[in-house]
């Protein structure tokens, strides 16, 4: 069911009913999401979380801001101010916004849990970690963002460095990027990923310029158009997402360029549409696995309300981030289908259920054996929940996207400003 409430256009779809069983109580979640509903991302990150949320007897309520952080704003206080009040909420540091959003819960003693996209260094300098100045903040859940972009890096030099045919007149490789909204997180840590892998290979690669395309896939056709028509020798895209990895593709078609074997490009975040265009080809890779982050979100409160020591429950939890190419696409796409999900039992996630494991177990691999389809997949199980420290580790802190291989360049300014604010994915 959609409801629209009034002038501040709140879209809500309530995914599962209330209804329970005669004297037990069903947790009511509430997630705000920063797009619409039939987003490639998001959607399916809605749909994720839905199934786990029927395993574990959760009611779930689904906003949708629309891309707007004024919009979310007011869903999130309309929500608390409830005198049904939801027993937590979820959501993303949406266009910088997570203090805010944090602190109406905090007034409002509605705990929360930040998903996807978390607070930038001076943000959380402020505010501290979970459970410290903020007490109804329980945890965050979060990709590595940065080993995204760095894995993506790496496989896609290498794919192009296949053919001589793709090095530039220097004997070098050429890459240009494309890359999020400049103050996002997501997209700061991607390309800090993008930065290290190529300063470990400078002998061979040479980063020409990033742009920023705000998330946008026509933004992204547009603006890769004009950075290619610069830079005719590149022979490597790399995208901060899919949506513009696929702008990108349209760029490289509008340039007479062959995708696959003119260019190669990849992105982030193993949509459906990026996952169809491996297959023919035409990407070569893109990096997921954190559209479960919800889900995994989802596993924890359920522990929460149940009355599971807090210290085993992580104010931090890193979702591991999985590199797809056609060579695991079929393990991948398995697991990544609804089918999938609904042949899961996800309460075996849940510590509740395994008073002996001192961790959380979250990944693809685990959803896999829970569908017993695990021995054709392949997929490892990794077990921990901190982030690893990598080459670039500080820069995910200090990454200048002001420089002259990032963001702000020639190339935006032929566009309106309009563009610059838009949401971590």
């Amino acid at each position: 069911m959609i409801v629209f409430a009034g002038s501040l256009q709140i879209t809500t779809v309530k995914l599962h009913g209330e209804e329970t069983e005669a004297g037990e109580r069903k947790f009511h979640v509430a997630m705000f999401t920063p797009r619409d509903q039939d987003d490639a991302f998001w959607g399916p990150f809605v749909d994720f979380m839905g199934e786990v949320s029927d395993d574990l007897g959760i009611q779930l309520e689904v906003f949708f801001a629309g891309n707007s952080r004024n919009r979310m704003v007011s869903q999130i206080r309309d929500v608390c101010d409830r005198e049904d009040k939801p027993d937590a909420i979820v959501f993303q540091s949406f266009k910088r916004g997570g203090p805010r959003f944090l602190r109406i819960a905090e007034r409002r003693q509605v705990p929360a849990v930040l998903v996807n996209a978390g607070l930038q260094p001076e943000q959380s300098e402020e505010l501290g970690q979970p459970r410290t100045k903020l007490t109804y903040w329980l945890a965050e859940v979060l990709p590595d963002d940065y080993d995204a972009g760095f894995q993506l890096a790496n496989a896609l030099i290498d794919e192009a460095l296949r053919s001589p045919r793709r090095l530039a007149a220097d004997g070098k490789l050429h890459v240009i990027g494309l890359s999020g909204v400049v103050s996002d997180g997501a997209s700061i840590q991607r390309m800090a990923g993008l930065h290290d892998a190529i300063a470990k290979r400078s002998d061979e690669v040479v980063l020409d310029q990033v742009v920023a395309a705000d998330w946008s896939q026509e933004l992204a056709r547009f603006r890769c158009r004009i950075l290619h028509r610069r830079y005719p020798e590149s022979s490597v895209i790399w995208s901060a997402s899919d949506a513009m990895a696929i702008g990108a593709i349209a760029a490289m078609q509008d340039r007479g360029k062959t995708p696959g074997t003119d260019v190669i490009i990849g992105g982030v975040d193993a949509t459906p549409e990026a996952l169809d265009l491996i297959a023919q080809k035409v990407l070569f890779a893109t990096v997921g696995g954190h559209v479960m982050e919800g889900g995994w979100c989802i596993v924890l409160l359920h522990d929460f309300f149940h009355g599971i020591d807090l210290a085993r429950i992580p104010t931090l939890y890193d979702s591991p981030m999985r590199l797809i190419t056609r060579g695991n696409l079929a393990a991948y796409r398995a697991v990544l289908s609804r089918e999938t999900w609904q042949k899961t039992d996800f309460r075996q996630f849940s510590l509740l259920n395994r008073p002996n494991q001192s961790t959380y177990r979250f990944d693809l691999g685990r959803v896999a054996a829970g569908a017993g389809i695990e021995n054709s997949l392949g997929i490892e199980h990794p077990t921990g929940t901190k982030r690893k420290l990598g080459p670039g580790q500080d820069n995910r802190s200090r990454v200048n996207t002001g420089s002259e291989n990032d963001s702000v360049n020639p190339v935006e300014t032929e566009l309106s400003e309009t563009h610059r604010d838009g949401d971590s994915r």
